[in-house]
């Protein structure tokens, strides 16, 4: 039983002391006031230093923000003014699809005159074989009629010549 007792008592005194410490440890941060009527805060370094670093993540993240809205405008400005490269390009391909229509539309016309040219000159060619036959016609006409009013010029100059001896 003593031994219970002085088991008990130990055991007491240990649980009392571990749950005094507890109960004295100070909670951080917590506020005071200094001995010249200032309110200050009081902190672990640990702490300190939490609160440090969330400072300079909180100043990085707002840096980036504005970096972010930077890039966000730039981003918008270059969209605008690709589509309006864009909205110019497309005028000047439905002017050059217009222009594309009327030169089709000039060389089928072209295409025409030319098989009309072509037809004509096939025409004249074969007027140009006929004329040319009754001119070689012509020729042979006028040769023999040559050739026949030759002799009689050749019997009438040999007459007169031998008439006038």
């Amino acid at each position: 039983m003593k031994m219970r007792k002085l088991f008990t008592l130990l055991m007491t005194l240990v649980f009392t002391t571990m749950f005094s410490q507890v109960t004295q440890e100070i909670k951080y941060p917590r506020f005071e006031v200094d001995s010249l009527g200032q309110k200050v805060v009081i902190m672990t370094i640990p702490q300190a230093m939490k609160l440090n670093n969330n400072s300079n993540i909180l100043e990085k993240f707002e840096k980036l923000q504005a970096e972010m809205q930077d890039y966000e405008n730039i981003c918008i400005k270059v969209i605008d003014e690709k589509d309006k490269v864009i909205a110019k390009l497309d005028v000047v391909i439905t002017k050059q699809d217009g222009q594309l229509i009327v030169k089709d539309e000039k060389i089928k016309a072209l295409q025409g005159e030319i098989l009309g040219w072509m037809e004509k000159t096939g025409a004249l060619e074969k007027q140009l074989a006929n004329r040319q036959q009754v001119i070689d016609e012509k020729d042979k006409q006028l040769r023999r009629l040559k050739t026949k009013m030759v002799i009689p010029v050749i019997v009438g100059l040999l007459l007169s010549v031998l008439g006038v001896f």
